[in-house]
């Protein structure tokens, strides 16, 4: 099973009032708001409290027997039924869709190469009208599947942007986010970049870019490895890279730029822990890797970030909450605006940065005063989780 996968948070209806704190500052940058926010807020009551309603757990072996026995991704529909993601190496129907309670309904988009059938799946989440895209870097096309599990369109592809670790969401405009690779023709260095793509996937922009380290050729191999994230909402994308500190910009779907937000931030240093299961990790890797591993003095301001429909931002930082799991999530406004932090127990830590991931690491959602994440338990295996939210 593959261990330590990226996840989706889908925080979907989530709003906060607009509070304006005294120790928040805006200036201009080149014609660009920055939002500059204090570290913590004086405040004593927590922004949500959750309540466990039920849980899909991956162990169990009426889900063995559908074949579903990792999840790489998630999603939910606007009747709050469930959508999990199967691995695209996996073999039967890659989609399995169950109820708002939980119950199996059915499966679809199965391997292969007719119509409807999916080879190299890149996940995406259900648009406004709860048809869910597939596009399938194999074949050159993207599927559309209704809520039905029914493949009602399929669109051809001269050719998906980059190739190795390539992965295509479609934006609510008809736009794409794309990651793809790309080689220095001068130096030869690797890069992942992170693209806004039209319709025909000719390149409108490039939002960010970082390199990519290739263990062969490398000197040293850092863990935890290059941070860079980004997700979207309805009308708007969220990209953040460490190089930049703690820094989210906020673009359009047309890729201007609408607002940077920063955040002071503490310093957490690399603990033993974590140094001896990445280790443990590469335990049976060849000597020459093992050689080159090292660890920095400290972790990157944050690891992953997701938004809701209301636009409000949740990035997930290295501080640990009230658990041993727990990691402390910044919530900021659809202003940009610190609004206090959250301690969650999700399954969103990857050690090792993993080509060809889901685009979106998709691990949260909530939706009427629900909120859906994946954890993974002591034994390896992952559950799905639903909880209701005061």
């Amino acid at each position: 099973m593959r261990e330590k996968i990226s996840f989706l948070f889908i925080l979907l209806a989530m709003s906060f009032c607009a509070r304006s704190p005294s120790a928040v500052e805006k200036i201009m940058e080149g014609g660009t708001e920055v939002v500059i926010n204090p570290y913590d807020l004086d405040r004593k009551e927590p922004l949500f409290s959750l309540e466990e309603e039920f849980v899909i757990d991956l162990e169990e072996e009426r889900l063995a027997l559908l074949g579903l026995t990792d999840i790489w991704g998630f999603d939910v529909d606007s009747e709050g039924s469930i959508y999990l993601f199967k691995p695209p190496w996996s073999k039967g129907d890659r989609i399995i869709k169950f109820s708002q309670n939980g119950v199996f309904l059915f499966s679809f988009a199965p391997p292969g190469q007719g119509p409807g059938e999916i080879q190299r799946p890149s996940y995406q989440k259900m648009d406004s009208r709860d048809l869910l895209p597939v596009p399938d870097l194999g074949q050159s096309k993207i599927v559309i599947f209704d809520k039905g599990g029914k493949a009602v369109e399929e669109i051809r592809v001269e050719e998906f942007p980059g190739s190795m670790g390539s992965s295509v969401f479609q934006l609510e405009n008809g736009h794409y986010l794309t990651r793809r690779t790309w080689v220095d023709p001068s130096s030869g260095t690797l890069y992942l970049a992170l693209c806004l793509c039209g319709p025909d996937f000719k390149e409108i922009k490039e939002l960010d870019r970082f390199e990519i380290v290739q263990p062969i050729q490398a000197d040293k191999v850092r863990f935890p490895m290059h941070v860079s994230v980004c997700c979207s909402s309805y009308d708007r994308v969220f990209v953040g890279d460490e190089d930049n500190g703690y820094e989210i910009q906020v673009y359009d779907l047309d890729g201007n730029i609408i607002r940077k937000i920063r955040k002071k931030y503490a310093s957490i240093k690399v603990d033993d822990t974590y140094k001896k299961e990445i280790e443990d990790k590469l335990k049976d890797s060849p000597d020459e890797l093992k050689n080159k591993m090292y660890f920095p003095d400290y972790y990157p301001p944050f690891s992953y970030l997701f938004a809701d429909d209301k636009n409000n931002l949740y990035v997930k930082t290295f501080e640990k909450g009230d658990s041993l799991k727990d990691r402390r999530f910044d919530v900021f406004n659809s202003e940009g605006i610190f609004q206090g932090t959250v301690n969650l127990e999700a399954h969103v830590d990857d050690p090792f940065f993993t080509l060809g991931a889901p685009f979106d690491s998709w691990v949260m959602a909530k939706k009427e005063n629900r909120l859906y994440c994946l954890r993974e338990k002591d034994s390896g295996f992952k559950e799905f989780v639903v909880y209701r939210l005061d």
